[in-house]
């Protein structure tokens, strides 16, 4: 190929050439006719009368997403050629604009000519190179002379450590700057110690100060405290705050990430969670705290900071139904049968192998095994799953290959369906908490209420391992789940959340109780509305005279309880007339959202939706619900092990409050 470049040395007296237009990458000049041009992108021949005009006009009639990108490129390299020319001291008048003043150029700047020229001959050469290809040549930006340019790319490459918990060592990797370069050349990534030291801090900052706007102005929050072990030896949390916004949106955030190994007491760490939530001053709107369960220092805290201490549902699931899987001796017996050849599988590559052409040979779907976790429970269904799927060809390698007691015979395949069986609602609940992006502390009576029915209605006087089974899941379900609707928060945020309201309950007179609270509960609502909107004088002008004289104060008080008393009856007939109109209201479908729903509706219950921004931003479970027994959740865990000590408050708190 030609060559295309623009050369823009710069001349001792004519300073540097205009750059050849961009449009002759895209079009060939024919040989004898010196008017017309051939377009190596459809081979159509257009006609030139020493100019680009009808050659910029073909591109963009027959080749819109290329003329876009030609203009891109040329609006770029004559940048850079008036950048060019300033600095030679010659003038600065941008060709083909008449009566336009150029943009602000540095007319001192000492020439760098070979640089600059050295920058657009390599952009030029991949469009170019790109065409000859015929591949698509992305949109070329503007000189990265623009500090604003600059600052976005930094922070898109700050969001990308931050979000997908990268290590910051990532851009001194030939391999990432190769890769950097291939998209822009004129982009120099920032070293590890600028981002780790400078860089990191000062968005956090910057986040944190947009986070407060949202936060100051929200009424009510509900804080998770999740503890996890960094790298095995170090205890740390991080402290998460969670609240509806004016739009009826939720929002959760990142508040905080200590280390308190050293803080064993409760009443040390409600001194940390105190001063984390002072500083985002917070303290007196908090509703409730959900933590695991598992630290009583948590609960001890709780206790001191005098926050309402709920357990995170996820893992009370986990532990209902682990423990009723470890209360069957057979069930134990072929869950470790199952793992122990599963581990075979995993480390065996013969067997994986052989495992994989048998597969094929049974038109059996190529699937590898599934270890479970001793951690959660579904991990072991899941393994349950895929072996009743796999058993034959897995019985036929274990033969072959002389592992005959690792065979499962049909009655324990027929115990692990059985098994299976038992535990899909549980699966299914499972999978309704950790899909959704929020799950509200409402689904938790419907849920716990739902498993202890559909597991109650096929109980069968028979005696084996799948009846042990369910009478285990009962008696664990009713130990952890007892309390549930005797819970007020609990049942409040149920009885606000329009998909479920009373229906969920089984308990009437846990019901009865919950909603004589929450009436009173709207009462003091419409009091505290009403004695904002009066002054201070309304409550002693009940038709009485200034100037009247002295006799007559002797009947202030009783007028003035008159008055109360009739301003009371008013305030509970309002509240009782909104709770009754609420409850006549038909719920809305399952799978709707209730945030909608009450930003469609508060107008029509002023009242109760105060209300129900205080209880639907309580969350049921302690971690994200996407990172509940799932892969990610683990994979999380080991990109958190790498993240050194003293980075990790202001890594985490990105990775949430950028995402």
């Amino acid at each position: 190929m030609a060559e295309t470049t623009p050369k823009l040395a710069n001349q001792k007296n004519k300073g540097p050439r205009r750059p050849r237009s961009v449009v002759w990458y895209y079009f060939d000049k024919i040989p004898n006719e010196p008017q017309r041009a051939k377009c190596k992108l459809c081979g159509a021949t257009c006609h030139h009368a020493n100019n680009t005009s009808n050659l910029f006009k073909h591109l963009r009639v027959k080749h819109p997403s290329t003329y876009k990108e030609a203009e891109s490129q040329r609006e770029a390299e004559m940048e850079l050629y008036l950048e060019l020319k300033a600095k030679a001291g010659k003038p600065v008048t941008r060709p083909g604009v008449r009566g336009r003043r150029p943009k602000a150029l540095v007319q001192n700047a000492t020439a760098d000519a070979t640089y600059i020229s050295q920058q657009l001959n390599n952009s030029s050469t991949a469009v170019a190179a790109s065409v000859g290809l015929g591949i698509a040549t992305p949109g070329i930006k503007k000189s990265y002379g623009a500090e604003r340019v600059k600052q976005n790319t930094n922070k898109a490459l700050l969001k990308m450590l931050t979000v997908d918990l990268q290590p910051a060592s990532i851009v001194e990797g030939r391999g990432f700057r190769d890769f950097v370069k291939a998209l822009d050349v004129r982009y120099e990534p920032p070293s590890k110690k600028t981002i780790m030291k400078t860089m990191l801090n000062d968005l956090a900052e910057e986040t944190k100060n947009k986070v407060k706007l949202e936060v100051v102005i929200a009424s009510f929050f509900a804080i998770t405290v999740d503890t996890w072990m960094y790298r095995g030896s170090q205890n740390f949390i991080t402290v998460s705050a969670h609240f509806i916004k004016d739009n009826w949106e939720m929002s959760s955030i990142v508040l905080e990430t200590f280390d308190r190994t050293d803080e064993a007491t409760g009443d040390a760490l409600a001194l940390s969670l105190k001063r984390i939530t002072d500083e985002w001053n917070i303290s007196e709107r908090i509703i409730s705290l959900i933590s695991n369960g598992t630290d009583n220092t948590v609960t001890a805290a709780t206790l001191s900071t005098g926050w309402e201490h709920l357990v995170c549902f996820g893992h009370t699931l986990n532990l209902v139904i682990n423990n009723a899987l470890k209360s069957v001796a057979e069930i134990v017996r072929i869950q470790k049968k199952t793992s122990d050849a599963v581990g075979y599988f995993e480390t065996c590559v013969k067997a994986s192998d052989t495992l994989s052409a048998v597969q094929q040979q049974h038109n059996l779907p190529v699937h590898k095994l599934k270890q479970e976790s001793s951690k959660f429970w579904n991990s072991t269904y899941a393994m349950f799953v895929r072996m009743v799927e796999q058993y034959e060809a897995v019985n036929t390698v274990l033969c072959f290959l002389s592992k005959d007691h690792m065979c499962l015979c049909d009655d324990e395949v027929e115990l692990m369906r059985s098994v299976i069986e038992v535990l899909k609602p549980f699966e299914a609940a499972t999978q309704e908490i950790c899909t959704s992006g929020y799950t509200f502390m409402s689904k938790v009576i419907p849920i716990a209420t739902l498993l202890q029915q559909v597991t109650a209605s096929g109980m069968v006087p028979l005696s084996g391992p799948q009846s042990a089974l369910k009478s285990a899941l009962l008696q664990q379900m009713q130990q952890q789940f007892s309390n549930f609707e005797n819970s007020y928060t609990l049942a409040v945020s149920t009885l606000l959340d329009p998909r479920f309201k009373r229906h969920a309950f089984t308990d009437m007179a846990a019901l009865e109780s919950a909603q004589h609270r929450l009436l009173g509960e709207i009462t003091q609502t419409v009091q505290s509305a009403e004695l904002a909107a009066t002054t201070t004088g309304d409550s002693n002008s009940f038709g009485t005279d200034a100037t009247a004289s002295s006799s007559s104060s002797f009947w202030n008080m009783f007028d003035r309880k008159v008055s109360e008393a009739g301003a009371m009856k008013n305030t509970a007939s309002e509240a009782e007339n909104e709770s009754r109109r609420y409850f006549k209201e038909a719920n809305i479908p399952r799978k709707a959202d209730p945030l909608q729903w009450w930003k469609l509706n508060e107008v029509q219950f002023p009242h109760l939706k105060i209300l129900a921004q205080k209880y639907l931003c309580i969350p049921a479970t302690s971690v994200s619900s996407d990172r509940l027994f799932s892969k990610q959740g683990h994979l999380v865990e080991m990109k958190r092990d790498l993240v050194k000590p003293n980075h990790l408050h202001t890594i985490l708190f990105l990775n949430k409050n950028l995402a």
